[in-house]
């Protein structure tokens, strides 16, 4: 965490003042849990948005791509389908859930975002999301952050969010956060969905940059499957009033952002489907820092070592082999890496009571110049395969 930045206990994405939420049950989950949520600003805002790199967005990214993503007040989201592979037909759904958002919240249907997360390829039950849509909207409250965060889980554990403040030179400002992510996640985006709220006063374009830089710090640095999600979205949105945050404090609002971001985005990765470790790959020595990220990924990646981090299988071959995959046809000599963990080699007695740890760096030393990169990733288990082969049926 930057200084100045500290957790507000008990916090939601509605403890950020000027900010209302609810989450509501319409049916498309079968359990009847949460599955319609309503974030929403009471005032106007300055908004940044990033969404998914996928060449096959969903019809609320397409959507959303078609607004003024500056001056964004609103989101409305629904869990249990991800109104993807729909066509055309998905795309007037999700115009039809900002319109209906709209109207009870009394804006403009261009200040509302729509997200949705869930199985692939089905059209959305607007028979319920309608009603559903009604009734977060007429439940909005400062106490609906909890509500929101559990409405738009899907295979998560436990919901992602909290709240933090914020020490500036001219006082103190509150972050708020709402996420969902646990599987079909990868650098450049993941399965997530995150959602923040702060009352700092901030220029549009600023936070969008911060935005961006956020997110390239943490959402595109995790990966559990290596899988990339039609659907993924950030979406900042600052309700503060006075003059715009400048210079320092403008900096630092920046670095909490992605404090707050790589925060939720490890979070994601420690409830990966089935994940029963977190792990940092730390890759030094590579050419470049783009070779760094490669060999990161290729190792992070493989599912023969998260298989092997699964069974706390210290096996050097199988990271020296995502190694060699990564740098294949790469100028220059290319040696066999180091390869530790938490400072312990990975041939030493020590490296098998580091993998039994809920969470430790894997590290891999290339010797190649001065490249580095870093991703977290988690093992890949029994329950990853069972979570999925039974997802849809």
């Amino acid at each position: 965490m930057p200084d100045g930045l500290a957790p507000v206990e008990g916090g939601s994405v509605t403890t950020t003042p000027g900010f209302h939420a609810a989450g509501v049950a319409c049916g498309l989950k079968p359990s009847g849990a949460l599955d319609v949520g309503v974030l929403a600003a009471l005032g106007p805002c300055a908004s940044g948005y990033v969404d998914t790199t996928s060449a096959l967005p969903s019809a609320p990214v397409r959507r959303n791509r078609g607004l003024d993503r500056s001056r964004l007040r609103a989101v409305v989201v629904n869990a249990g389908s991800a109104n993807a592979a729909t066509g055309s037909p998905g795309v007037d759904d999700a115009h039809a859930m900002a319109r209906r958002a709209a109207v009870r919240l009394a804006l403009d249907p261009g200040e509302v975002a729509v997200c949705s997360t869930g199985t692939i390829g089905d059209r959305l039950a607007m028979d319920l999301v309608g009603p559903g849509i009604d009734a977060a909207a007429a439940a909005l409250g400062p106490d609906g952050g909890a509500d929101f965060n559990r409405a738009i889980c899907t295979t998560d554990r436990a919901p992602k969010g909290g709240a933090f403040r914020l020490a500036l030179g001219t006082g103190a400002v509150t972050i708020g956060a709402a996420a969902k992510g646990a599987g079909m996640i990868r650098p450049d985006m993941a399965t997530m969905l995150a959602f923040i709220t702060t009352d700092a006063a901030v220029d549009a374009g600023d936070l969008q940059a911060m935005t961006a830089a956020a997110a390239a710090a943490s959402f595109n640095r995790i990966s559990v499957d290596a899988q990339m999600s039609p659907s993924d979205t950030l979406l900042v949105m600052a309700g503060g009033d006075g003059p715009p945050l400048a210079g320092a404090d403008r900096d630092r609002l920046g670095d909490a952002l992605a404090a707050v971001c790589r925060w939720l985005a490890v979070q994601m990765v420690k409830d990966g489907e089935g994940a029963e470790h977190a792990v940092r790959v730390l890759v030094r020595g590579a050419a470049d820092a783009a070779e760094a990220e490669r060999v990161a990924r290729a190792v992070g990646e493989s599912s023969l070592v998260k298989t092997a981090l699964f069974g706390r299988d210290p096996n050097w071959g199988r990271v020296s082999q995502a190694v060699g995959q990564a740098l294949a046809g790469r100028a220059g000599e290319v040696r066999e890496p180091s390869i530790a963990v938490d400072g312990v080699p990975f041939g030493a007695p020590g490296a098998l009571e580091v993998m039994g740890r809920d969470e430790y760096d894997l590290e891999v030393g290339l010797g190649r110049g001065d490249g580095e990169a870093e991703l977290w990733v988690s093992d890949l288990g029994h329950a990853y395969i069972t979570i999925n082969a039974e997802y849809h049926t």
